[in-house]
């Protein structure tokens, strides 16, 4: 945990020294990396009020903000941590049950109060942007100016409980009933500045430094003056901790006494942080949370995070997603070395710089965290990195697992690692009814992948089970009745990274078979023989076809091959169910000789050439009647492709 918050606040330092705090110009989707003493909040619609004010503190105008702005504002300690019937009150922007004296008398008057004492401050301070809000505030008429803004002329009524409603007429013109809660309108404010652009709250660092100016000060004032634990330093110490998904926070004290019996006599004993530390902190993972440039929802309230410590306008690296090779021209002619180097040059460019240098003591960082209560986040994975050691392991893993699959935009097969998420939904989900893979444990699937993300970041091996289960789901084909060819490459870059992790090889989609580990493995040749005799049948059937124009023979090209029925048996009884497979194949060889005698001399010359070799098998004394292993998958997988390519003038194979 010490850790974590080392790593945030030394990210958040860095930002600070380099202008990257509270610069809009810099900011991702109206995201900024907030400055001390300051929230954020994202308006939904008719939620967030902005009200202009003259020079002379007047309001001139006022709208409510399109969906999905982002408005900057000052919060207090106490503020920021409200909860139920607690009164504490933002700084400046809030609701209208602490700006409206009318709504809530009390909330307003500890609300004016604030507002008071900083234009007190701000007499031997000056800041001429807060002191023509301050005097526009203490005029206390927020809410009759609301009104008048947004309705005019327009008739609305306000019950008992402050729920206003009115009629408005749509684009279609039929009236609609609208209901606002005033309670909850939060209003922010702009300044109208002459001879240059209007300024909102949210953008004016002029009040934002004075008001940090001005906390700071109240805190130097303060008697709960003491060595923080994070930075070693004197500084104001706060039990109060922001939350960061919703009300759920990163550091927090028991209510339950009996916690802290025996060493300590109060929760604030354990840790002891400072406030602008602590603000410092919670804003750095705030930002990165919300960012989705450094982090993911991985489900179930967990978000997966990763950032570089000293290089925060990169952004964050896609573990999640594939490292493919989108900027390939012609796909065919890479050979694995070179996918490698590609791999290698993009993450290079990212973790080491476009000029391929770096400075050691920067970190990359990855983080998981789960929201596990209201009240509560867990750290479920943190892992400190140097960028070349973050380089290295990542880099193993897109190489590792790097397999051939086809892109329907591009309309040809590209080299790329399956995302996570897709290696999780191809495990443990099941095909659904729009023919995609999914797994419907939200639970389930963000802890699958959790474990994974150890396999990148820490160069762990892929777990025996999840090899397993690969196999397992690939040995009952008959459960994809769409997805097969992707369920099929996933598996196949999962087989990859096993053969990797435990046999110590690396398989080339595209050299499958001068593998010397499959050329002597007889699972291999029973994969081939499978994908041999499902193409005897598919062009069998295709050719009568043709000559055959028929509905009835048309549904019947596209039933299920004796091969497909016949999967898991041969995967359980090779010997067995070959002997069987090949008497129900005899007939489609038969047609293939009278209509297309090539293909049945191919085909002839293939079977007998994989029966040579499980001879050769026998005489080694190998049983026969074994049950295969996943080399099966890699051997229906090269002769399958092997049969789905042309050749070239060069005799080279190209994909079709």
């Amino acid at each position: 945990m010490m850790s974590l918050i080392n790593a945030l606040l030394e990210t958040y330092d860095f930002a600070l020294q380099n202008n990257l705090v509270d610069n809009p110009k810099l900011s991702l989707d109206g995201l900024t990396l907030l400055p001390v003493y300051h929230s954020s909040k994202r308006s939904v619609g008719e939620d967030i009020f902005e009200i202009t004010v003259d020079k002379d503190s007047n309001s001139i105008s006022g709208r409510f903000l399109e969906k999905d702005e982002i408005i900057i504002f000052p919060i207090t300690e106490d503020s920021i941590t409200r909860s139920g019937a607690k009164v504490a009150p933002h700084a400046i922007s809030d609701e209208l049950s602490y700006l409206a004296r009318t709504i809530d008398g009390a909330k307003n008057k500890e609300y004016l109060d604030i507002v008071e004492d900083l234009l007190e401050y701000e007499k031997n301070n000056t800041c001429e942007d807060f002191r023509i809000l301050g005097k526009y505030i203490i005029k206390n008429t927020i809410l009759e100016d609301f009104l008048r803004f947004h309705f005019g002329s327009k008739e609305y009524h306000i019950d008992d409980k402050f729920k206003l409603s009115y009629e408005e007429i749509d684009d279609k013109g039929k009236i609609k009933k609208k209901l606002l809660d005033l309670k909850k309108i939060f209003i922010t404010f702009k300044i109208e500045k002459e001879f240059k652009a209007d300024i909102s709250l949210t953008k004016d660092k002029i009040i934002h430094n004075f008001y940090i100016s001005y906390v700071r000060n109240k805190n130097a004032e303060s008697e709960n003056i003491t060595f923080c634990d994070v930075t070693g330093k004197l500084e104001y110490c706060t039990e109060r901790h922001r939350g960061l998904m919703g009300t759920a926070k990163l550091i927090s004290i028991s209510n339950n006494d009996e916690t802290y019996y025996g060493r300590f006599k109060h929760g604030k004993d354990i840790y002891r942080i400072g406030y602008e530390t602590s603000q410092k902190i919670h804003n750095m993972l705030k930002y990165l949370i919300e960012n989705n440039s450094y982090s993911r929802f991985i489900g179930e309230g967990a978000y997966i995070i990763n950032w570089l410590s000293q290089d925060l306008k990169k952004g964050g690296i896609e573990l999640l997603s594939s490292m493919d090779n989108e900027d390939f021209e012609d796909y065919e002619e890479q050979s694995m070395d070179d996918l490698g180097g590609e791999i290698s040059r993009k993450l290079g460019r990212y973790f080491l710089g476009e000029d391929e240098t770096y400075v050691g003591k920067r970190d990359f960082y990855v983080l998981i965290i789960e929201k596990i209560s209201n009240g509560r986040i867990s750290v479920k994975y943190f892992r400190r990195l140097s960028r070349s050691e973050a380089y290295e392991r990542t880099r193993e893993w897109y190489v590792s697992t790097n397999w051939k699959f086809y892109d329907h935009i591009l309309k040809k097969n590209i080299y790329k690692s399956p995302r996570l998420d897709q290696i999780v939904d191809f495990i443990y989900g099941q095909e659904n009814n729009k023919g995609f893979l999914n797994c419907e444990n939200k639970k389930l699937k963000r802890s699958a992948i959790e474990r994974l993300i150890p396999c990148i970041i820490d160069s762990q091996r892929l777990p025996k089970d999840i090899c397993n289960t690969t196999f397992y789901k690939l040995s009952k084909k008959q459960s994809y009745k769409k997805s097969w060819n992707i369920a099929l490459n996933i598996g196949c870059s999962l087989i990859k990274k096993h053969k990797n992790d435990y046999e110590n090889y690396i398989i080339d989609p595209d050299k499958i078979s001068e593998v010397k580990e499959l050329e002597e493995s007889r699972s291999f040749y029973y994969g081939k023989l499978m994908a041999i005799y499902e193409k005897i049948e598919l062009d069998a059937i295709r050719g009568r076809s043709e000559e055959m124009s028929s509905q009835k023979s048309k549904d019947k090209s596209q039933r299920i091959t004796n091969a497909d029925r016949l999967w898991s048996s041969m995967i359980r009884t090779p010997e067995r169910t070959r002997f069987i497979l090949e008497s129900k194949v005899k007939p489609y060889m038969n047609m293939l000789k009278k209509t297309q005698p090539g293909l049945y001399v191919f085909y002839d010359k293939l079977i007998t050439g994989i029966t040579l070799k499980f001879v050769e098998f026998k005489e080694g004394d190998r049983e026969g009647s074994i049950s295969l292993n996943e080399d099966f998958i890699l051997g229906y997988y090269y002769q399958k492709n092997d049969f789905y390519q042309k050749k070239d003038k060069d005799g080279k194979k190209k994909d079709e």
